[in-house]
């Protein structure tokens, strides 16, 4: 039958320090005796299945909802719910005694809600609450000496009232972490962050103070060794950045990877991460960890040059991302110095080109074909017999960008780096005597470019450009063995042509995309683009040549006018000593928006005058 009248419980209470007072309260027993007298084990009360709640709802007039507020209700497993939330057994920890003195000082008052008896909180024996939110300091928690500690009988577990006014007196005051306030509102049915309100409770916390252990304790702390006060500092800083999901996560590890660089040291995730990478890299027990394997996995693989095979987290690398300069070495048999010059005049790599860093990388696929490029080039020297034309045709086509060194031309570039890549030739060559008509019997008055160019008194490039964008009508290829020298074209229309082009201030896509900075398809895509008030940003023409056939020319004025207003991710990282990526991040931060995604336009581009002044 229902004890009556029902004792009101105490909020926050745990059941077994309630159930310790309805046994003095209708029976003036000891809890263990009332206990066995109702035929209940102290486990039964501690872990409750469904039939105990029934009959302890029953005998105590509770409903069963508030009895499983009370405690750590078995799921099965390892598994428990609390206020509605799954959570591992970890997450109580029932090893330890834990308690407030201050709490249980005032509970010891006759005029007390529980009427002089010492009550229990079941927060407190939540592992992440480590801080009473009523008197501002650490719970006094240790271990367990024998197994009827875990009943939390706090008249037996904590010492008398002196001792416990001594610990008051002498407690040191300790904020509330933030993660602290986030799980007594998570409980209490308060929605927080997206992130972390999308898994169970208990790894949300302890990704935080995994994540805020490595800033505030430091990377290689001895976990075993901290203290209370240490982990509560530990699960607010890493709330901080948790709370902002994935973002946050990802600039937490940004910054722990820039301290490491800053600090002059040398290694791979482990050193950098410490106690956060060992955690989910090196798990015996194959617990749960959350979404944050995940952030960081993706973090380490664009960060850290993994060898496709190697294990990351219990998931096999199936991909190398990126490449240090020495793992590039390490596959291609290069010279890290030479590959180090060549990935930062490339533009794919941060640094200095006469100091290779063992911490900076790059793209892997990237690296690996300008490394492909490099091994398959040619000198400057051997394009005349390649294409069938003379040395300075061919250092003109080479000094222009019509045909890109390697990397560009600076006072860094010099050996092999000054050479020309082998397809970048064959591609010119291959355009140009694409452009042309293959015919048995050439027309009447067309000769090879060198010659038109003597009797038109215009350049060799420039005709070559007119050649590519399709300026002239007549372009004819008798011999396609005499390659460069096979190409004829129309002196006279050579004249009138770029005449006309050249006075009207037009140029072909080849010709803009090089003026530009960007990609030929970057160029395309730019010219279908409007600014924000509906004007173009660089103005396309289209026009007939003499054959009829339409071709495309760009304004050069609305192209030098387009890099007047605007700069490329690239430049901007550059002036200010960042990597591109580390630069997107902070542009993001303020809020800048570039014009459009970098595959469009092939780099990342931004107006002048939306940028912050660093």
């Amino acid at each position: 039958m229902t004890m009556l009248p029902a004792l009101p419980t105490i909020t926050g209470e745990s059941l077994t320090s309630y159930v310790n007072r309805v046994a003095s309260f209708h029976a003036d027993m000891d809890v263990f005796k009332f206990l066995a007298f109702i035929e209940l084990s102290q486990g039964a009360v501690m872990a409750p299945k469904a039939e105990v709640r029934g009959r302890l709802s029953f005998l105590l007039g509770l409903p069963s909802r508030e009895i499983e507020k009370m405690t750590f209700v078995p799921l099965g497993g390892r598994m428990r719910n609390f206020c509605g939330e799954e959570v591992h057994s970890e997450f109580a920890n029932l090893d330890k005694t834990s308690y407030c003195p201050a709490c249980l000082l005032e509970d010891g008052k006759s005029n007390s809600p529980s009427g002089g008896f010492r009550v229990g909180r079941i927060h407190w024996r939540i592992e992440h609450i480590r801080t009473c939110e009523a008197h501002g300091i650490g719970l006094v928690r240790r271990k367990n000496t024998n197994h009827t500690e875990k009943f939390q009988l706090m008249s037996a577990v904590a010492p008398d009232d002196k001792a416990l006014s001594s610990m008051v007196k002498n407690a040191p005051k300790q904020n509330v972490s933030a993660l602290q306030t986030y799980i007594t509102e998570r409980l209490a049915g308060k929605p927080g962050p997206t992130w972390l309100d999308g898994q169970p409770i208990d790894l949300a916390a302890r990704a935080c103070e995994m994540l805020g252990v490595i800033f505030s304790a430091g990377t290689h702390v001895n976990l075993k060794l901290l203290s209370d006060p240490e982990w509560n500092d530990a699960g607010h800083v890493g709330f901080g950045y948790a709370a902002r999901g994935e973002a946050g996560i990802m600039e937490a590890l940004q910054l722990a990877m820039d301290r490491f660089n800053q600090a002059g040291l040398r290694g791979g995730p482990q050193k950098v991460f410490g106690r956060l990478y060992q955690w989910l890299q090196f798990s015996k027990t194959n617990k749960a960890v959350g979404p944050i394997r995940g952030i960081v996995r993706e973090f380490i693989s664009d960060n850290f040059p993994l060898e496709v095979g190697s294990d990351l987290f219990g998931e096999t690398v199936v991909r190398q991302r990126v490449h240090s300069v020495h793992s590039l070495a390490k596959l291609t048999g290069g010279h890290h110095k030479t590959i180090n010059r060549a990935m930062i005049l490339a533009g794919l790599l941060d640094g200095d080109p006469e100091r290779p860093s063992a911490n900076n990388v790059f793209d892997a696929k990237a690296g690996e074909c300008l490394m492909e490029r490099i091994r398959t080039s040619i000198p400057v020297k051997h394009l005349p017999e390649y294409f069938n034309c003379n040395r300075v045709q061919a250092e003109q086509l080479v000094r222009t960008g019509v045909i890109p060194r390697l990397v560009p031309d600076t006072e860094n570039a010099n050996g092999v780096l000054k050479q020309v890549a082998l397809e970048d030739a064959d591609a010119f060559l291959a355009d140009l005597m694409g452009a042309a008509t293959e015919t048995e019997l050439a027309s009447e008055g067309v000769m090879d470019i060198v010659s038109a160019s003597e009797i038109a008194r215009w350049p060799v490039i420039d005709i070559v450009n007119g050649i590519l964008a399709g300026l002239f009508g007549t372009v004819e290829l008798v011999d396609p063995s005499l390659k460069f020298k096979g190409i004829l074209v129309d002196p006279m229309e050579v004249r009138e042509a770029l005449s006309r082009e050249k006075s009207e201030g037009r140029g072909g896509l080849d010709e803009g995309a090089r003026i530009i900075g960007m990609p030929n398809h970057g160029l395309s895509a730019l010219a279908k683009m409007r600014n924000v008030d509906g004007s173009p940003f660089v103005v396309e023409h289209f026009v007939e040549n003499s054959k009829g056939t339409t071709i495309r020319l760009f304004d050069l004025e609305s192209l030098e006018s387009f890099r007047l207003d605007h700069v490329s991710l690239k430049e901007i990282a550059e002036q200010q000593s960042f990597s591109s990526k580390v630069m997107k991040m902070k542009l993001d931060v303020h809020g800048v928006v570039p014009l459009a995604p970098r595959y469009e336009l092939g780099r990342v581009w931004y107006r002048r005058k939306d940028l912050p002044i660093f």
